[in-house]
């Protein structure tokens, strides 16, 4: 091999090493974009969750008011929704149901309902007999972008239980 030959394949050397150099250093930057890449989605993803909370009704069970109609009809109750959340709530629904089936026996529609607010009344017919038959009353409502949120609240244990999306407890 003459001097010539010699010079060509380090220059051929050299120039492989400086290829896989500048490689080297755009993996280097894919990865470090990516991982910036990463952390702008989470941002953003956080920035709309941050807007979805701002904008976000939580609606309650009031505690009832018993109304007598007269002799010899049962009282019936009066009940409320109050929105402790910071949105408003928007078409809102109330199911009574039972609560093993989810099977379906009153349904009403209630006016929006702003934050901090009280929903108008709503009648609850034979409250004694709520207790007996194991029954609960869902609330389902939506925010001011459209998204989706329920409230069930259970006659026998005055728990309340708040979830998002459509309710699956219910037979419809």
């Amino acid at each position: 091999m003459n001097a010539f030959e010699l010079a060509l394949v380090t220059l051929n050397l050299v120039v492989a090493i400086v290829y896989a150099a500048i490689l080297w250093v755009m993996v280097q930057q894919r990865r470090l974009m990516d991982k910036q890449l990463e952390a702008m989605q989470a941002q953003l993803r956080e920035a709309e969750r941050t807007r979805m909370a701002a904008h976000r009704p939580i609606l309650r069970v009031e505690p009832p008011t018993l109304v007598t109609v007269g002799l010899p009809m049962p009282p019936i109750e009066e009940r409320r929704l109050r929105n402790i959340g910071v949105g408003v709530a928007l078409d809102v629904t109330y199911f009574i149901h039972e609560r093993g089936t989810g099977i379906v026996w009153i349904v009403g529609g209630l006016n929006p309902v702003g934050a901090g607010e009280l929903s108008q009344e709503f009648f609850i017919p034979y409250p004694q007999q709520l207790f007996v038959l194991n029954a609960a009353l869902t609330v389902t409502y939506a925010d001011v972008f459209g998204n989706r949120y329920w409230t069930l609240y259970e006659f026998v244990t005055q728990a309340h239980i708040f979830g998002e999306g459509e309710p699956t407890h219910l037979q419809r």
